[in-house]
């Protein structure tokens, strides 16, 4: 079980990437695909984050936005993301050019994103924060944005 800073820590990313997670769903009811594909690696990598505070990892293992890399460290606490491991390797894909023009050979992110990549990414990130969830769920823990404590 994690030590109170660590919980209260867990907590704090969780809780970011559930509003993430959201987010990600607005921008793509609004056709922001490319907002949409950003917010869904943001909300698996903070989601897995939250788990590895959770679990003690040390703050320097955790200087990564690879959602692949902080899904592989994790696999050792919790087995089922071993099924994500694709849709992580999509998110990952995100990181940049979601963002950059210069992250793609041509044109901007909003042109080049689209409606099926952001679902795609949609879906990824909100199995990965399940998952995640689940995880919290089996050791008592649920954690909302209405929650005054750390519980």
């Amino acid at each position: 079980m994690a030590k109170p800073g660590r919980r209260e820590e867990a907590r704090r990313w969780f809780l970011q990437a559930q509003h993430d997670l959201r987010a990600a769903a607005w921008n793509l009811e609004g056709e922001f695909c490319d907002t949409a594909c950003f917010l869904a690696q943001q909300a698996s990598e903070k989601a897995l984050k939250s788990l590895h505070y959770f679990a003690g990892t040390s703050r320097r293992a955790l200087m990564t936005h690879s959602v692949v890399s902080l899904l592989r460290k994790a696999l050792r606490l919790l087995p089922e993301l071993e099924a994500h491991l694709e849709g992580a390797r999509e998110l990952d894909l995100h990181y940049v050019p979601s963002r950059y023009p210069n992250g793609l050979p041509s044109g901007y992110p909003h042109r080049f994103y689209g409606r099926p990549t952001a679902e795609k990414a949609l879906g990824a990130a909100r199995s990965i924060v399940s998952t995640v969830e689940d995880y919290y769920a089996k050791h008592g823990i649920r954690w909302t944005e209405e929650d005054t404590n750390s519980d």
